[in-house]
């Protein structure tokens, strides 16, 4: 009875012994298994807050790249927009280098009818300014401009448009 009992008990304690070490090995896999996932979580952890970084680096150099390149589009706009202005300023230069000569004359003429032929009518203003006036600039050789009208030394297009 011994034996039988033995007989039929043995292969169950070998085959609890042999199970036994498989679930030891299976532990010691899954063990080794769950420490690979660990350091592959970690590693994974710090390559995506690397990958952060460097989107977060991208990210603001492309807003940068955008914001310049949308200030040089402004700047070549201005740039083309002043080109423009060029030959008027080059015109206004010209222009101002010649009344500066003739500046003398007209502050005389325009300060002459204010300070003394103002007041009277328009036909003795007239007679006055283009007999005495003028005269005195030619024999004094003193330059003002030809116009000889001191309403246009004195106002401009404006100030005739609001009277």
């Amino acid at each position: 009875m011994y034996y039988d009992v033995v007989v039929s008990v043995e292969p169950k304690k070998l085959a609890v012994a042999e199970a036994q070490a498989q679930l030891a090995a299976a532990n010691a896999k899954k063990e080794e298994m769950e420490a690979l996932v660990a350091d592959l979580t970690e590693k994974l952890d710090k390559l995506m807050k690397e990958f952060k970084v460097a989107m977060d680096a991208k990210e603001a150099a492309e807003r940068e790249a955008a914001r310049c390149a949308s200030r040089l589009d402004l700047a070549n706009r201005l740039v083309n927009a002043l080109g423009s202005e060029s030959e008027r300023w080059n015109a206004s230069i010209v222009q101002l280098g010649i009344d500066i000569e003739l500046v003398v004359g007209d502050v005389l003429l325009a300060s002459g009818f204010v300070s003394y032929v103002g007041p009277f009518s328009k036909t003795y203003r007239e007679m006055i300014i283009n007999d005495e006036f003028v005269g005195f600039f030619k024999k004094n050789n003193i330059p003002s401009s030809p116009h000889n009208n001191p309403l246009l030394i004195l106002t401009d297009d404006a100030k005739t448009a609001v009277w």
